[in-house]
């Protein structure tokens, strides 16, 4: 019996540069995480971050959410001029967790008028824009196609969005 022989694949110059590059993100990452233990203040505000995405993810209220967003973002400005990045914050719920009528009345209404506004628009810069992802402007924007407010056209990469 002939032992088994390991084949050993060799990866492209692509994948070199991908595995580095990733790399070099976790080496900045955690550069950046050990900056923001070492100042009372980052960490504070990193804090603060972490509580106001608590908030925006357990809150009905569409008003108090869009007011939680501009503090976090105010907050996020001053990490970022410590040179710490901080994530997207959170758009959607937790998978299964159903949204309240009105949230999806709400976000129906920012969508249409975001379409009367800018006709032609692809669906990742309308969600870009109104502070949503590509996955909850759906059944608001299905139903806008149903009632005949908006229609499409299809492009190379992606359907465009106008006012009917």
């Amino acid at each position: 019996m002939t032992p088994a022989t390991k084949t050993r694949t060799r990866r492209d110059p692509e994948q070199r540069i991908a595995d580095l590059q990733k790399q070099i993100e976790s080496i900045k990452t955690r550069a950046e995480r050990q900056k923001v233990k070492k100042s009372p203040v980052l960490r504070h505000l990193r804090a603060a971050v972490k509580s106001i995405d608590t908030a925006i993810e357990n809150s009905d209220d569409a008003v108090m959410r869009k007011e939680l967003s501009e503090a976090r973002s105010t907050l996020s400005a001053c990490l970022g001029l410590n040179g710490v990045v901080v994530p997207f914050a959170p758009t959607t719920k937790p998978a299964g967790a159903r949204r309240a009528r009105g949230e999806v009345g709400d976000l129906t209404e920012r969508l249409l008028d975001y379409v009367l506004r800018n006709p032609g628009r692809r669906g990742e810069h309308i969600a870009a824009e109104i502070g949503t992802d590509a996955l909850t402007m759906r059944l608001p924007m299905k139903k806008l196609i149903a009632d005949g407010k908006v229609r499409t056209t299809v492009q190379r990469r992606g359907m465009a969005y106008f006012a009917a």
